[in-house]
């Protein structure tokens, strides 16, 4: 064996112990390298086709994206150094089984081919997406350190010029330039394996800043993360409208499902205050709530939770850290160790069991309003400095003559629904403030535009309210009845604090602009149906739910059952039509007066069936000559014997005839026997 391929094993050996250590699960690595190990003996090699690599790669990537379905890997919670995805963790097993297969390919001898260790980088940079410190931090520099080193070793033993040459004395100079060669190796190893992770805040920054140049390095993730610029949410829009971000069981349409609230206004921006705390979890839920719901998991309280009647919210989300709600959510069940909340009752969850939903309870009798102190109050009336005071004129003007928050919330409303016209996007003039000059010049517009001019107006007129991102959901799959939230559903609204009613929503964004009911194509929606009943599924069967898998892969199984029946129907009369066609093909082939006698064989065949007297498989005409008690139709069978392996000529047609008429004959009888 070459000294590369001693090279390949300690690159994928390197690769394996990486995989190992970050996800503490040596199975799979240990079993990598003994099979690895194995490749150094020849009789195991096997020289595989293009066609055989193609179908090896597309099955070892349905078996390993089969495995990530039904049993995704599960990271400790109580770890840092992990692998934030198991998805990663899937696609870099498939790709070190690919490199893998290469060692035991006979094409590959002596020689390796130079995409081997770059399916390593690839390994890499997928396992790379960690949170490391500590001891693993170093054992991941020296792994990665050790990995470049290896990678410039691999490529020098696997150099273009691999052909034996006669030993020629070589200058210093040719051992110089080697030394340097390594020395550059090992500076790039070393920088590859200490920079990232000492400049991670840098470079994800300089991501961000690529990503979203407008927000200085802050990504807006669309109006769901602490900071939402003006026009971030539409992006949802854009690309993606149709993909599916909530589904939700329930008897009661959701509506307003928040997803984050904002405080503070500036630079065309709002931001929410930074601090959570957790959420009392209850060992019981209270009184009244009848539910079915996942066993494990706990129960959180947030607020009042008497009630005798409840809404609930069976919620399956794609962000398992944004626990979506509305207002005034009082209980939750969520598979997850703890739940934080906000100063403005924003859920969120660290350590939210991905794949699994949670679920929200609501009084069905709205309770009276928890009383607010001044001091939160007092924050959500803080106006951006410097706003034009031509914006306080209009408020002034809106508001004349209102003496209560009730009348204030429904003035504003009213003011913009029927003063202003929703559109996708706004054009502002360059030097102008965008909420200044939407306030002032009344342009069309979209729901961020109006939730905040909306929360700006309010806090001018003395209501306290804050500015809240979400989804409202009114779409419902008429197959599986789960409501849906897609990304075309995302919207901007207001929540003010009236004194009677305690916290409202505003809605001042005109009806054309608010999510409504209309759904996809049919197709679109059974298609839907059937990945939330797959998800629903894959739960029962983690949680070991049997009953409950069978009742979800009702429909899932019967159309597999039917899919593969369909298959091998239509592979049958495809075998059934190419033989036949073959048949006739053969039957073609032989003389005319042969073709014909074959079709009074055939005819004689099909009138004896009727009357229950059948020739067995192998057996001879003149054999069954033999057990039919008619002379007449013996005899039949017997000349046709005789006449079958006869030349053309005119006693075969005159004997053909003769076969022709006692076969007319023998059709008028009643009785053949």
């Amino acid at each position: 064996m070459s000294s590369q391929r001693t090279v390949a094993f300690i690159l994928i050996s390197l690769e394996c112990a990486t995989l190992g250590i970050l996800s503490q699960t040596l199975f799979f690595s240990a079993s990598i390298v003994l099979l690895a190990a194995l490749s150094y003996l020849p009789i195991l090699h096997y020289s595989f086709s293009r066609r055989q690599v193609f179908w090896t790669t597309s099955i070892l990537a349905i078996l390993f994206m089969v495995k990530y379905m039904l049993s995704p890997h599960e990271f400790g919670q109580d770890r840092t150094e992990m692998i934030r995805t198991p998805l990663a963790y899937a696609a870099a097993q498939f790709i070190i089984a690919l490199q893998l297969r290469q060692l035991f390919d006979k094409h590959f001898i002596p020689f390796l081919p130079n995409s081997f260790p770059l399916l390593g980088i690839l390994v890499f940079i997928l396992i790379g997406d960690i949170q490391v410190h500590g001891s693993i931090n170093v054992y991941y520099q020296i792994f990665v350190f050790s990995y470049v080193l290896m990678t410039g070793v691999f490529y020098q033993f696997g150099h273009v010029v691999r052909s034996q040459k006669s030993k020629v004395k070589k200058k210093w100079v040719v051992y110089l330039i080697r030394v340097n060669f390594f020395i550059v190796i090992w500076l790039v190893g070393w920088l590859t394996a200490t920079g990232l992770h000492r400049y991670e805040r840098e470079l994800d920054q300089l991501y961000y800043r690529l990503i979203e140049p407008r927000t200085s390095g802050m990504a807006s993730r669309a109006g769901f993360s602490t900071i939402s610029k003006l026009g971030s949410l539409t992006k949802q829009f854009d690309s993606d409208a149709q993909q599916v971000k909530l589904r939700i069981k329930s008897s009661d349409e959701p509506g307003y499902m928040r997803g984050r609230a904002f405080v503070q206004f500036f630079n065309s921006e709002w931001h929410s205050e930074i601090g959570n705390q957790n959420v009392a979890s209850i060992g019981l839920p209270p009184a009244g709530v009848k539910t079915e719901i996942i066993p494990e998991g706990n129960w959180f309280q947030i607020g009042q939770a008497n009630s005798s009647d409840w809404i609930e919210y069976e919620v399956w989300s794609t962000s398992p850290e944004h626990i979506y709600a509305p207002l005034n959510t009082p209980l939750v069940h969520a598979v997850a160790e703890n739940i934080q909340i906000d100063s403005q009752n924003i859920l969120t969850s660290r350590t939210m069991e991905y794949g699994y939903p949670y679920a929200l309870f609501l009084p069905r009798k709205q309770l009276p309003p928890a009383p607010e102190s001044v001091v939160s109050l007092r924050r959500l009336l803080q106006l951006p400095f410097g706003f034009s005071p031509r914006v306080q004129q209009l408020a002034n003007q809106i508001f004349a003559d209102c003496q209560t928050s009730a009348e204030k919330i429904n003035r504003v409303q009213n003011y913009f629904q029927n003063q202003y016209e929703y559109e996708i996007g706004i054009k502002i003039p360059q030097g102008n403030d965008p909420l200044t000059y939407f306030l002032l010049e009344k342009p069309n517009a979209h729901c961020e535009y109006f939730a905040s001019g909306t929360a700006i107006l309010l806090r001018m007129a003395g209501v306290p309210c804050r500015y809240i991102t979400g989804y409202i959901v009114r779409e419902r799959n008429v197959y599986d009845q789960f409501w849906v939230a897609r990304s075309r559903h995302a919207h901007a609204w207001v929540e003010a604090w009236d004194e009677q009613r305690g916290w409202v929503t505003v809605e001042s964004t005109p009806a054309a602009g608010r999510p409504d009911q209309n759904t996809p194509a049919g197709v679109r929606q059974y298609w839907e149906s059937l990945i939330g009943q797959y998800s629903r599924l894959k739960t029962a069967l983690q949680r070991g739910e049997w009953v409950l898998a069978l009742s979800e892969a009702q429909l899932p199984l019967a159309l597999l059952i039917c899919g593969v029946a369909l298959w091998f129907g239509f592979r049958r009369i495809i075998q059934i039509c190419q033989k036949r066609l073959q048949e006739r093909a053969l039957f073609l082939q032989n003389p005319e007066h042969v073709q014909e006698l074959h079709q009074l064989l055939a005819q004689m065949d099909r009138l004896l069936g009727k009357h229950k007297i059948v020739r067995k498989p192998g057996e001879t005409l003149m054999q069954f000559s033999r057990r039919i008690q008619s002379q007449a139709i013996a005899q039949w069978y017997q000349n046709y014997a005789c006449s079958r392996f006869m030349p053309e000529s005119a006693e075969t047609n005159e004997l053909i005839l003769q076969l022709k008429q006692q076969l007319l004959e023998f059709r008028q009888k009643k009785s053949l026997i």
